[in-house]
């Protein structure tokens, strides 16, 4: 290979320029000139035609030399990097197909020299670029592991959720009697399936513990066609009453607690008191119907005793070939009909609903991921508005630079390939550190997600979010690119060849630099106005009462076994025992039992009113119906409104006695008295529940639902094998933990204690799915005004300095400091304002996007809207005020000279 530098000083002319940018000038040309050379050997060429190759790549040394000393008419060093750059940049052959790739290539080492060279804008253009696309890899992670990425069965398309719809409630559980006659006679099922939720008490060699899990038809492992790493699944036979107890186990729990022992099918082992035998583990990925759930056992419904009232069963079905979603809805609500006439007096009226179960799961938080999307979106929009000013910016104090290129016979083409070149070389840098910070987001979002998105735990950042990042990256350079490159390509020679130090900044790229603020600012708007809706939606939330006081109670559940508690005697005669002992502990106020605790749901029956007459069953009125002690209301703090509340003495022989809410005393006794009215409730209890008191009504099935009639009874007179106990004290709920531990052990060490939280957590995890989306629009929002800030700052800035002269003239002639404050700030205010004005607009046309997410606040709020444009407003002053100052410091007599 011959020496370039040498070859380029025998043919280069004399270009009038000093030896030091002479010398720059031949090592740029020959180091363009091997890079050729390399190119062509890299393709397979000879020496010898590699060597041609390069030595054709510039016809004719004489033109080089006149255009280097045309396009040199100053001595300063800043003019010298751009010359060489533009040497550089030359066009120095037409490309070939062969030759494109390795052209790209030079364009983007060209690129990156050019942004190591200015670090301070290439910083800030690839940190806001960072911003947009982590915030894409995060919120795409979340939507692709929850949304896109396919259940983690066999064929989970064909999967489908089947719900019994009962009149007045709608889509309900189902009846364990329509289970059986629908696995029977349906036929657009392949197989059925059918579970509950369960928990048992495990006893170990370290104690007892409750486990979470699920009782399950022997068909439901088939019918997700699912089986053990080893063991079995169930048989039909053992899902039987009276069938020697089984139990199937996660891998978790194998591996945890029974140290990865392969020997454990077949070991017996005990839960809830009983010796049941292992008969299989499953898989490590495998899970249903949640990560929760640690075991499976029989559901073992008898046909004889299996009812059509008590609704508690989750269907699921697998479709048989060739049958869609739509044709097993229209057959299983005929099948469902068809039973409803059959039974009437248990099933009237009654219907069936089919849904993909992928969108039973994922269905109720897929507006919320959707909104962030948009969100994201936005976002995006906002970093590449903000990055295409910057380079807009930059690019205006290179116009010699391009004109240079132009000089040097680089093409319009040309010019915009170099440009995009930039920008998809901030793009990618941008994207690397953007996927970086998201993949480090993922945890954070896990962890705030816990509580209120499913499969939150899929969340991973795979090969299909890459793609997205990596488009997204791209696609956002290309876009940014977009204004830069028009304006290197309407740049004329002339007139940026001439000396101004006010350099060629035209009307034109002063108006597009403004539209693209105006446009930033007006995206800021919509994101701010969501989040603030939000906000103040969650603030509302917050404050909603929910009728008992969380401060200073404590929660936790006990479950009786019935080897050990087989009739109600032995149940009521624990629970009576365990209340007095809690309440005589140090600092404990009162003590309750209550089997549903408030905000975990309702549990509902139907029931009729002494003296009014008979009615059909789909016509009963049902309400929501809690068994509860003697001390409930008061260790919840849920007024007495009327009559009195349960005491020690309401027993079983006492009188049947009941008390109901507010809610329920106006719905059913309109007018009329509650207090001495007789209710039958469809618990089995024959006879009725006088009522003896009203209270005030708790919102048992969230904060942001409003409450239901409830009924309750006493505990005694109806007792359950597991109950929460709640627990009030006048100082902190955590001491105790140790002394209700202590109690329960005192009375039955078999039993474990689980559950136990804090009333307050258990009512701030119930709105976790609004915190959610709420932080998560909020974090969006406030990247978005800080780019609209910095976007704002750099705009002004640049104008500050290109009305240098201007601003000079004024302060000469007798301007204030104030008068230059105001034009200056002003100037970028009303930018600012402009934006704000179309985003409240735009924030209003798609508010409706989110008012499936709001509470007790309108999409239209007023305040929200009057917030959002201040805070901006504000935001913008001081992003304005920072250069406006600088711009009061101006020297008049050296602005003059410097013009």
């Amino acid at each position: 290979m011959r020496d370039w530098r040498a070859f380029v000083r025998e043919r280069l002319p004399a270009t009038g320029l000093t030896p030091e940018r002479e010398a720059r000038v031949v090592r740029e040309l020959a180091s363009q000139l091997e890079d050729f050379y390399r190119e062509a050997v890299a393709r397979g060429a000879s020496d010898e035609d590699a060597d041609r190759h390069a030595v054709a790549q510039i016809a004719d040394w004489r033109t080089m030399a006149s255009d280097v000393r045309r396009a040199d008419p100053a001595h300063a060093r800043p003019r010298v990097d751009r010359l060489v750059d533009a040497v550089e940049a030359r066009p120095m052959a037409r490309a070939t197909g062969g030759l494109m790739l390795a052209h790209l290539v030079r364009d983007g080492r060209y690129a990156l020299r050019q942004l190591v060279r200015a670090p301070g804008f290439s910083a800030v253009a690839v940190i806001t670029i960072a911003l947009g696309i982590a915030a894409t890899t995060a919120i795409f992670s979340v939507v692709n592991g929850v949304l896109l990425r396919p259940l983690p069965y066999a064929d989970p398309g064909a999967l489908v959720r089947v719900h019994e719809v009962i009149p007045h409630y709608g889509r309900f559980s189902v009846a364990p009697a329509n289970f059986l006659d629908w696995r029977q006679q349906n036929t657009v099922f392949e197989t059925t399936g059918a579970y509950s939720s369960d928990s048992v008490t495990m006893t170990f060699e370290d104690g007892p513990e409750r486990e979470q899990g699920a009782a399950v038809s022997w068909d439901l492992f088939r019918t997700l066609r699912a089986t053990p790493a080893f063991g079995t699944a169930f048989t039909a036979d053992q899902d039987k009453p009276g069938a020697s107890p089984t139990i199937v186990l996660s891998h978790a729990l194998w591996r945890d607690r029974f140290d990865g022992d392969r020997a454990i099918v077949g070991r017996v082992i005990d839960v809830n008191g009983a010796p049941t035998t292992v008969i299989g583990v499953m898989p490590p990925d495998f899970y249903f119907p949640s990560r929760a759930v640690k075991y499976w056992r029989p559901l073992a419904i008898s046909p004889a005793n299996a009812t059509r009232g008590g609704h508690f069963l989750a269907v699921i079905g697998r479709l048989r070939d060739g049958v869609s979603v739509d044709q097993a809805a229209v057959a299983m609500r005929g099948l469902a009909e068809r039973l409803a006439r059959q039974y009437p007096n248990d099933s009237e009226g009654e219907s069936a609903e089919v849904v993909r179960l992928q969108d039973q799961i994922v269905g109720a938080v897929r507006p919320a991921l959707l909104t962030l999307v948009a969100a994201v979106g936005f976002l995006v929009l906002i970093a590449c508005a903000n990055v295409a000013n910057l380079l807009l910016v930059r690019g205006s104090t290179r116009d010699k630079e391009i004109a240079i290129r132009t000089a040097l016979g680089a093409g319009r083409r040309r010019l915009v390939t170099q440009m995009m070149a930039e920008s998809v070389v901030l793009a990618v840098g941008g994207g690397v550190l953007g996927v970086a910070l998201g993949y480090l987001a993922i945890p954070a979002i896990q962890q705030l997600g816990a509580n209120s998105i499913p499969r939150v735990a899929d969340v991973t950042l795979d090969v299909r979010v890459l793609v997205v990042a990596a488009a997204a990256s791209i696609l956002t350079g290309l876009l940014f690119g977009l204004a830069p490159a028009w304006q290197a390509a309407r740049a004329g020679v002339s007139a940026a060849l001439k000396d101004s130090s006010r350099g060629s900044s035209t009307s034109g790229g002063r108006w597009v630099r403004s539209t693209l603020l105006v446009v930033e600012v007006a995206l800021s708007i919509v994101l701010l106005t969501g989040a603030v809706l939000l906000m103040r939606s969650f603030d509302r939330l917050t404050r909603v009462n929910p009728g008992f006081s969380t401060d200073g109670v404590l929660a936790f559940q006990l479950s009786l076994p019935k080897k050990s508690y087989a009739d109600d005697a032995r149940i009521i005669g624990f629970f009576n025992d365990l209340v007095p002992r809690l309440e005589a502990q140090p600092g404990v106020a009162s003590a309750g039992l209550v089997q549903t605790l408030p905000l975990r749901g309702d549990y509902v029956l139907t029931f009729e009113v002494r003296g009014r007459a008979p009615v059909s069953p789909s016509q009963q009125p049902s309400a929501a119906y809690r068994v509860v002690s003697a001390h409930y209301f008061q260790s919840l703090a849920v007024p007495l409104v009327k009559g009195r509340v349960f005491t020690p003495q309401d027993q079983p022989k006492s009188g049947l006695v009941a008390v109901v809410d507010q809610a329920f005393a106006q719905k059913h006794f309109p007018g009329a008295d509650a207090i001495g009215q007789g209710i039958r409730i469809g618990n089995g209890v024959e006879g009725y529940y006088e009522v003896i008191g009203v209270v005030g009504d708790v919102r048992y099935d969230g904060l942001d639902a409003t409450p239901s009639p409830t009924m309750y009874v006493p505990f005694t007179q109806d007792p359950f094998s597991t109950m929460w106990v709640v627990m009030r004290t006048s100082g902190q709920t955590a001491t105790l933990a140790a002394p209700a531990r202590q109690v329960v052990r005192g009375l039955d060490p078999t039993l474990p204690i689980y559950s136990l939280n804090p009333l307050a957590t258990i009512a701030s995890e119930s709105i976790a799915s609004q915190r959610f989306s709420m932080l998560l629009l909020a974090l969006f929002a406030g990247t978005a005004l800080f780019l609209s800030a910095v976007g704002l700052y750099g705009v002004v800035a640049y104008s500050v300095t290109q009305r240098t002269r201007e601003i000079g003239l004024r302060v000469a002639i007798g301007a204030e400091p104030g008068d230059v404050l105001r034009l200056v700030v002003g100037g970028g205010l009303k930018l600012a304002l402009a934006g704000v004005v179309i985003g409240l607009g735009g924030a209003l046309a798609l508010s409706t996007f989110v008012k499936s997410l709001l509470f007790d606040v309108v999409p239209s709020d007023p305040t929200s809207y009057a917030v959002t444009a201040g805070v901006l407003l504000v935001v913008a002053a001081i992003a304005c005020y920072i250069p406006a100052r600088r711009a009061t410091r101006v020297d008049p007599m050296v602005a003059l000279q410097a013009e």
